[in-house]
């Protein structure tokens, strides 16, 4: 999809939600000072919201729950849940190697004592979960990420080596 029939599906949605917004808002005998009582949003904004070129979506939160719009409701407008581009295949192998180490690793609490990635990737080929393919940076990768997510953290070093633990 290009950038710019991307951009199109985005503003048509965003209409579609200003529209449903606003038939609420007329539903409820509301006034548009109603809604900027309520929400503290400025009048510019909320008439933004309901032509859907407000592009901030705290503004449509705010205002769906001024007139009290389930945003499950979302559902109606049938929005497609595929990203703008796909991952490419080594990503997609990187997220794999990361449900690996998070099953085997952290949640069999291998990691309550301090280990280096040599041990990590040992223990992975000891259980059969990793391919001999697969390289010490990959998996040095992966953590580096868990630890950025916070569901590891790193202790002493080992020489040069990183020591990783559980949180």
């Amino acid at each position: 999809m290009s950038n710019k029939s991307n951009a199109n599906s985005i503003s048509f949605y965003r209409e579609n939600l200003g529209s449903k917004l606003k038939s609420y808002r007329l539903e409820k005998y509301l006034s548009i000072e109603d809604v900027i009582y309520m929400t503290e949003i400025s009048k510019s904004s909320i008439l933004k919201i309901e032509k859907g070129e407000a592009k901030n979506i705290d503004l449509y939160v705010e205002y769906a729950k001024a007139v009290q719009y389930s945003l499950e409701t979302l559902i109606d407008f049938k929005i497609p849940l595929k990203p703008k581009k796909e991952l490419p295949k080594e990503r997609k192998e990187a997220t794999k190697l990361t449900a690996k180490i998070r099953e085997h690793i952290l949640n069999a609490n291998f990691l309550k004592v301090g280990k280096t990635v040599a041990d990590i990737k040992t223990e992975l080929l000891r259980i059969n979960a990793i391919d001999k393919v697969i390289t010490s940076t990959a998996i040095a990768g992966v953590m580096r990420n868990l630890k950025q997510d916070e569901l590891i953290t790193t202790g002493e070093k080992i020489g040069r080596k990183e020591v990783y633990l559980k949180v």
